[in-house]
């Protein structure tokens, strides 16, 4: 209960108390309700981010992915396709004009978000990275970083390094395919934005890309837990200093399908992790030889 300056209209007391929760006002003399529907316009309480988002009352929830949530567009063109020629040809003149008001701030975030949105596509990435990069892409051209790359190479570094923070590492070899970056210019743009923007990104290991390989190859639980238990031992024998995480777990599961009698080609596995079959033989020769498995032990039961 809060107690107000304003007076009853029936007693004239101005002794009166505001419930927040019913929202109402009330004499406190005469017991009068004088207000029954208050609109609180104060912040709900919220406990994250997510909470706030679903909370907030004050408009459509932010979303980085977007340059400016109350832009204005001048339709389409499906909208124009249906108009005569010569009211197309002015829509289209309206529609060039309208962006020209826009800033350089948002025709920036304009073109980064929309190559953030076809590379995120291509690869099929969650909406939890995709939103990751796009806020700190719009990082990037808020403090001016964009002037020291391009946008495609920024746009595919922020995509890099969302997947990293967010625990769903793409290889540089992916986003070289999905954007025709050499993975070179890829890694140096990623490192700089990492050290202007402070981002601390922890080294991959091999167990960040352990499930969605073998989600990809298809196989059993089973020879994921063997897959793990034989990474365990590499580490412990400390034969992975210096060792590519991505050939580490392709390796690790390869032979953990032989060991489990699982018809597995080198080809699949090198189609899935990006590796060479050069580079798989070479470390399942190694691995076998540090972690003193038989070839005995990787021989295939008859079907």
């Amino acid at each position: 209960m809060i107690e107000t300056t304003q007076k009853c209209p029936e007693c004239g007391d101005s002794k009166l108390l505001i419930n927040k929760e019913k929202g109402e006002i009330i004499c406190k003399s005469c017991g009068s309700v004088i207000e029954d529907s208050l609109v609180d316009f104060g912040k709900e309480r919220a406990f994250d981010e997510e909470d706030f988002e679903k909370k907030n009352r004050t408009g459509a929830p932010f979303d980085p992915r977007i340059a400016n949530n109350i832009v204005t567009e001048v339709g389409n063109s499906a909208d124009f396709h249906k108009l005569p020629a010569n009211v197309k040809k002015q829509m289209y003149r309206i529609r060039e004009k309208n962006k020209w008001v826009s800033n350089s701030l948002d025709q920036n975030l304009n073109v980064g978000l929309n190559h953030i949105k076809t590379v995120t596509s291509y690869l099929n990435i969650t909406d939890i990275v995709e939103k990751e990069a796009a806020r700190i892409y719009r990082l990037c051209a808020e403090r001016g970083i964009t002037r020291y790359t391009t946008n495609e190479n920024l746009a595919a570094a922020c995509v890099f390094i969302s997947s990293r923070v967010n625990s769903l590492p793409k290889t540089l070899g992916e986003l070289q395919e999905a954007t025709g970056i050499k993975k070179k210019v890829i890694a140096k743009t990623y490192k700089m934005v990492a050290r202007k923007l402070n981002i601390k990104i922890m080294p991959n290991t091999p167990f960040d890309f352990l499930n969605r390989f073998a989600s990809e190859l298809k196989l059993d639980p089973k020879i994921q837990t063997r897959a793990v238990k034989l990474i365990n031992q590499m580490f412990k024998k400390q034969i992975t200093s210096g060792k590519n995480p991505t050939s580490l777990a392709a390796t690790a599961l390869y032979i953990a399908s032989l060991m489990e009698n699982i018809r597995v080609t080198q080809r699949q596995v090198v189609e899935v992790s990006g590796i060479t079959e050069t580079t798989l033989r070479s470390r399942v020769k190694e691995m076998l030889k540090e972690l003193g498995i038989k070839k005995s032990e990787l021989k295939r039961k008859k079907r």
